[in-house]
């Protein structure tokens, strides 16, 4: 079986495009191309489009897996390859964001409008549309009426890389009872950032430190505005870490990890956000947003699991990791195991290989 992955997007070391060549790559009897930019800005579409061709010309493979986000390079793709099967992997829903999460604001929300046909001429002509939730999966059904045939839940993965720590803060008995909870991101609505500032503020008196990675200029400047005035003080920022610092000194130094999503908008009701899957991954204990589909995940098990958009009970998942530090590394270790069952690459690669099977072989 040849597979070529085609992907022209401004971060191709994006982890979801790392996860899915991962698990096609240990598949047995499976030949991967990549067709992968290596420019970030507008040239890299023309150098997906020359790399893709090449492999076409010389391998003909059997099918074409569209890495996330690929849309606006389809049609392109379509027209090139013809009538071999694409997987478009459609993690998330621009239409979705600019509509319901109000990316961009007022112009986003009106470019939705005319977005949303576009997307669907995309998602109705690919042979198979990948996303990351049964729930993702419900929304493409009824926001795009595509047939529940066509659409694969497959998770977003994670680097499963050995974490290096031996002996983790929270089993250390330091003498100033200090805590760190670990949040990294773009900062998105579904993120909840309000929502963790105001469970910080709930236990402002706590020796807990929250340590934020990422955010624009405009999303500092509120972050710190509205620490100033709830007169929140034991918080760290910086706008970037880059990933091998993450998950090999940031994530395993953190006591607790803030996975979310928080955020409680539509979009946050349908995902497992990355940094819950890494953080998991690497056998952290984390706090995770519910969401509505059933993922395994247990309260005081395996993760501590708090209902969205409520600061309250992020606040007392919060105090509660503070006055029970002993249970935190059985919690770390349980969701570990729990990734591996649920979440992981083997898992992403089982789902794949055999609906790509079925494609080629229904086709």
């Amino acid at each position: 079986m040849k597979v070529c992955y085609v992907l022209a997007y401004r971060a191709p070391a994006y982890i979801r495009t790392k996860s899915i060549l991962g698990a096609l790559q240990r598949l047995p009897d499976f030949v991967i191309f990549e067709a992968i930019n290596e420019r970030t800005g507008a040239f890299r579409y023309v150098e997906t489009f020359q790399k893709t061709k090449e492999i076409k010309e010389r391998h003909s493979p059997d099918v074409y897996v569209l890495g996330f986000r690929g849309h606006e390079f389809y049609w392109p793709l379509r027209h090139l390859v013809g009538e071999k099967p694409i997987v478009l992997d459609a993690l998330m829903s621009p239409y979705a964001s600019l509509s319901g999460e109000h990316k961009h604001g007022n112009i986003g929300s009106i470019g939705a409008i005319g977005l949303k046909p576009i997307e669907r001429s995309i998602l109705r002509d690919a042979d198979l549309v990948l996303t990351d939730t049964p729930a993702h999966c419900r929304y493409y059904e009824n926001e795009f009426s595509l047939p529940p045939h066509k659409l694969l839940s497959v998770p977003v993965g994670a680097d499963e890389r050995e974490s290096p720590w031996q002996t983790p803060k929270h089993e250390a008995k330091h003498p100033s009872n200090q805590m760190n909870a670990l949040f990294y991101g773009s900062f998105l609505p579904l993120h909840g950032i309000d929502v963790i500032l105001e469970a910080a503020y709930k236990i402002r008196d706590l020796p807990i430190r929250f340590d934020f990675i990422g955010g624009d200029a405009r999303q500092t400047r509120k972050l710190f505005a509205s620490c100033q005035t709830r007169g929140i003080t034991k918080f760290t920022h910086r706008r970037w870490v880059n990933f091998d610092k993450l998950i090999n000194t940031e994530i395993p130094n953190a006591n607790i990890c803030l996975g979310g999503p928080f955020g409680n908008t539509d979009q946050a009701r349908r995902v497992i956000t990355g940094k819950t899957s890494q953080c998991l991954a690497l056998g952290r204990p984390t706090i995770i947003g519910k969401i509505d589909d059933d993922m395994g995940l247990i309260d005081k098990t395996n993760c501590l699991l708090v209902p969205q958009g409520n600061a309250e009970a992020l606040a007392e998942a919060l105090d509660w990791a503070h006055s029970h530090p002993e249970e935190l590394a059985r919690i770390g270790k349980q969701g570990r195991a729990v990734y591996a069952e649920k979440l992981s690459i083997k898992v992403i690669g089982d789902l794949l290989g055999k609906a790509i099977l079925n494609l080629i072989h229904n086709k």
